[in-house]
């Protein structure tokens, strides 16, 4: 048995720590060894995987956000070009043209970000004469 002094035994208390005597000590045979390898393998295998989900997440994030914002983008350009003629009938005006081409995309955001955890969001829009206008 080992014999520890006070000072010892309170630390290894303290410090939930098993103090064992080298002599107490048993080698490992080969298979345990193997065994303890093996599964520091499998244990650094998974990490790497995660790490690669974070990623390759991460990087599809940034490249949806860029897709998002040239979407915004493109649709800006397509209403600016409008006459205001043309905007009047769709029920917006020149300075309303920004607001509705990026708030587009943050609700298609909001919308994508609740689906993907099971939520859906429904989205009361005013009703414009134009969509009668074009339905005719």
């Amino acid at each position: 048995m080992n014999k520890l002094s006070t000072e010892q035994t309170e630390l290894a208390t303290e410090e939930m720590v098993s103090i064992v005597a080298l002599s107490e000590v048993k080698p490992l045979t080969m298979e345990e060894v193997d065994l303890i390898i093996r599964n520091a393998r499998l244990a650094q295998a998974e990490v790497a995987v995660q790490m690669f989900k974070a990623v390759a997440s991460y990087i599809g994030n940034m490249f949806a956000a860029i897709r998002r914002g040239i979407n915004a983008a493109t649709t800006y350009d397509e209403l600016a070009r409008l006459s205001d003629r043309q905007l009047a009938d769709i029920g917006i005006s020149r300075d309303q043209i920004a607001s509705v081409a990026f708030n587009d995309v943050a609700t298609r955001t909001a919308s994508a970000n609740l689906s993907s955890y099971g939520y859906s969001m429904k989205i009361a829009r005013p009703t414009n004469d134009w969509v009668d206008h074009i339905a005719a």
